[in-house]
């Protein structure tokens, strides 16, 4: 029997993985051998973030050569309490644990997987794996980069084919209900990647979807950078992108249908139909794609002269800005990146991604110098896509050159029909002035059709303003644009060393105006970014007005307040209050009735007119919400009119949503005792001065009190949360009969709850002046610390008092908006 059972052929554990995949398609390894052999000393673990027929994460445990695999729907939970249901899948190569990308659409598993978490692991007690999985209760112990300590899998029942099983966290020292890694955590942690898109489904891609024009048209005008030094671009703030010398383009991607246009409104379509072309083989429904016509190398270095005669251009996409029916510009870059990779992870051919370059300001340069590149574009860190010139995007060159109107020329010596040099300008508010002749970088085909050209525009009197005096020149009327490589700019403010690159058909003669590095001021960074208009391709909107209806509504019974008085009070104070809820997260309660009749509460943006701007951003990694943004008093005006009468907004902007700008206490007490209230208040206060923090105090419009500690960048929610937490405590210990940080109601028992739990990702704090549903229509007004007293009432700051006191003592909300203070390390 020995005998026979050595001879019985081996299970391949690696068939069905084999048999569900395609590996002349997918980019998921192909298994060289049906197991790993050989027993290790030390076994790994990976967890894939992946987002497939719905997001989820894969647990893999190696065993037997092989990665078991279980899908986790709602990943990992550091709360013993979170039993979360694990399906049993396939076996997986151990070679999986390396995949990182895109499955292709139409593939078994087809969406993007990230590598979430790795590490190795071993059972309690080790050596048990097979057996402990045999037996149906596996104890794993995880050193991985975010799962750490010991894990419960324990097999329930079969479903169909698979297995399901409960994972949930051991009680070892190392659990935490409050923090939750699937949150908290979301980035790979190979690539850093934290943005996930799921397959590309066929109902998605046969629905009726707008001409691809009409895409352009809700994006338009697109983003430019802003010439500036290596200086003004640290690291810190910024990534590096490599800036490639070509047409400027902007591709659109619809129902199959491409419109690619240069930012002037040019179509390169007919131009380049291999682009177009394989701009059509994306599978997307809906894209717009911003990037750059190129001709490059052997290197992979662009080249504008090359561009010229090109037969084999390319697209290199830098920014993602329309998907699937939704505007992503308000989104961090670093996300749209992340998109931009899944939508282009299965092209091919001419169609590429720009490329990034790692390291700091100095290496990045050094590297563009090495490599012959004409410079960089550093990208500020979280920075939403604006229209126009915007300091988020610097250009930071190694070779100096830019566009020029050609307003003249002159004719070779030689008496051949081609020009000699051509005489250049820059555009200035009040003329054209002369730069310069170029004379080099023409071969004899560019010097005769540049001469036909020209010839026919010729003038009598010079375009330019105090022109050189030249018995040569023949100045012509500014209708084309040279693109021109110099050494710089002579102290007469001439060209030395000018070199012509080409002719530039994107540009206008009018828009060559004297690039000058601008010096980035400090700090922009945490500057809320204007948003440009959504429908038309000009500036921003003129002023709309807001139809009032029904003014006469009584909204707050007692103190008749009507409709009315609550559009006059939201626009008397929008000078103070837009400032603060620009460009953040907004929330709001609705009161249609008045508030004697039920409200109810609003993320979302709902049937906004297309004046009000919004932005989406995800709440979960399956959940969205497309928030309107109030960055004018119109915006204010409608949500008044809607009967909005309580504001609420998140602690960070779309700009850098994972960075809070405060950390808030928010002090609530569970009866109208407003002296104690006082006492914990001061005692927070002077307990945050020991802290070397300043600190802003305002109402919550009701009984309660909140307390803001502006933030220098860089701070993240769980740190907030962290600090909020050991201080409430300390107050608590301090004050065991007045406060308590217990969240349960019935362990209050008449004590101040003090809620650190206001600080976290998207949790939301009332505006401060916003109303409050409550008589007198009180509002949420921050205090000077010396005002707080026990003998202060609250409710006197409210609609009718708040626009009076407000022109007596200013914004004293302001200093919680521009932080600089660092959070010190408690413990």
């Amino acid at each position: 029997m020995h005998s026979l059972f050595a001879m019985a052929p081996q299970r391949d554990l690696l068939e069905a993985y084999r048999q569900k995949r395609d590996f002349s398609v997918t980019g998921e390894p192909a298994p060289s051998k049906s197991a790993r052999k050989g027993a290790k000393a030390v076994l790994t673990f990976m967890v894939h973030k992946h987002d497939a027929s719905r997001l989820h994460y894969d647990l893999r445990l190696e065993m037997a050569g092989v990665l078991a695999s279980w899908a986790i729907p709602k990943g990992p939970s550091y709360d013993p309490s979170q039993k979360r249901l694990a399906v049993q899948t396939e076996d997986h190569p151990y070679e999986y644990g390396k995949f990182e990308g895109r499955i292709p659409d139409g593939e078994y598993g087809a969406g993007d997987s990230l590598i979430w978490d790795r590490g190795t692991y071993e059972t309690v007690p080790p050596g048990e794996q097979l057996a402990q999985q045999n037996k149906g209760h596996l104890v794993i112990q995880l050193k991985g980069e975010k799962l750490k300590g010991i894990w419960h899998l324990i097999r329930t029942r079969p479903q169909g084919e698979k297995q399901q099983w409960l994972c949930f966290k051991a009680k070892d020292g190392k659990e935490n209900a409050a923090f939750d890694v699937v949150a908290d955590r979301p980035e790979s942690v190979a690539s850093g990647r934290r943005v996930t898109r799921g397959p590309e489904r066929k109902k998605v891609l046969q629905a009726v979807h707008p001409e691809p024009h009409a895409l352009l048209e809700r994006v338009w005008p697109p983003m430019k950078a802003t010439l500036s030094k290596p200086a003004e671009a640290p690291e810190t703030d910024y990534f590096f992108e490599v800036k490639y010398d070509g047409y400027r383009a902007v591709a659109a991607l619809s129902g199959g249908a491409v419109a690619l246009e240069s930012r002037n409104g040019l179509s390169f379509a007919g131009r380049y139909p291999a682009l177009t072309a394989a701009l059509k083989d994306v599978r997307i429904a809906e894209a717009v794609v911003d990037g750059e016509i190129v001709a490059t190398d052997k290197e992979g270095v662009s080249h504008f002269q090359d561009l010229q005669n090109a037969t084999d251009a390319r697209f290199i996409a830098f920014d993602l800005l329309w998907l699937d029916g939704e505007d992503l510009r308000q989104r961090p870059v670093e996300e749209r990146r992340e998109l931009l990779e899944s939508v282009l992870a299965q092209a091919s051919g001419p169609i590429a991604l720009s490329e990034r370059v790692s390291g700091s300001t100095e290496e990045a340069m050094t590297h563009a110098r090495t490599h012959a590149l004409e410079g960089l574009v550093a990208k500020r860190k979280g920075s939403p896509y604006v229209s126009g010139r915007s300091d988020a995007w610097l250009k930071l060159k190694v070779l100096t050159n830019q566009e020029f109107a050609i307003v003249g020329f002159t004719e070779i010596s030689n008496g051949a029909p081609e020009i000699g040099a051509l005489l250049v300008a820059v555009h200035e508010k009040d003329g054209y002035r002369f730069a310069g002749k170029v004379g080099t970088g023409f071969d004899q085909k560019a010097r005769r059709s540049l001469r036909t050209l020209l010839r026919a525009s010729t003038v009598t009197k010079s375009p330019v303003k105090d022109p050189p005096r030249m018995r040569d020149a023949i100045w012509v009327n500014p209708a084309l644009v040279a693109e021109v490589n110099f050494t710089e700019w002579t102290e007469d403010q001439k060209l030395r060393h000018p070199v012509f690159q080409g002719l530039r058909e994107d540009k206008k003669p009018e828009e060559c105006v004297k690039e000058r590095p601008q010096k980035i001021q400090a700090g922009a960074r945490r500057a809320p970014q204007k948003h440009a208009a959504r429908t038309a391709r000009e500036a921003p909107p003129d002023p709309v007005t807001v139809p009032l209806t029904h003014p006469e509504r009584v909204i707050f019974p007692k103190s008749q307040v009507q409709k009315r008085d609550v559009v006059a009070y939201y626009e008397a104070v929008a000078p103070y209050l837009l400032p603060a809820l620009e460009d953040r997260p907004l929330s709001f309660e609705q009161w249609p009735r008045g508030i004697g009749q039920p409200g109810f509460f609003r993320h979302d943006a709902g049937t906004a007119p297309d004046f009000i701007h919004r932005a989406t951003v995800a709440h979960t990694d399956e959940h969205r919400v497309s928030h309107i943004l109030v960055d004018r008093v119109e915006a204010l005006t409608w949500l008044a009119n809607q009967s909005a009468l309580t504001l609420h907004m998140a602690a960070s902007r779309f700009s850098h949503v994972d960075e809070p700008d405060w950390v808030v206490f928010d002090l609530d007490p569970a009866s109208s005792d407003w002296p104690s209230l006082v006492t914990l208040a001061t005692a927070l206060h002077g307990l945050l001065e020991e802290l070397k923090l300043a600190s802003v105090p305002k109402t919550s419009g009701k009984r309660g009190l909140h307390v803001l500690v502006p933030l220098a960048p860089g701070h993240t929610h769980t740190q907030a949360l962290g600090f909020a937490q050991s201080v409430t405590t300390v107050i608590a210990q301090k004050f065991p009969a007045l406060a308590t940080v217990g969240r349960a109601l019935q362990g209050r028992k008449g004590r101040l709850y003090l809620d650190a739990f206001q600080n976290g990702r998207l949790k939301t704090v009332v505006a401060p002046y916003s109303l409050r549903a409550v008589e007198p229509a009180p509002a949420s007004t921050p205090l000077h610390w010396d005002e707080l007293t026990p003998s202060l009432d609250p409710a006197q700051f409210n609609l009718r008092t708040l626009p009076k006191r407000l022109a007596k003592v200013g914004d004293l909300f302001k200093p919680a908006l521009h932080g600089k203070q660092r959070l010190p390390k408690l413990g």
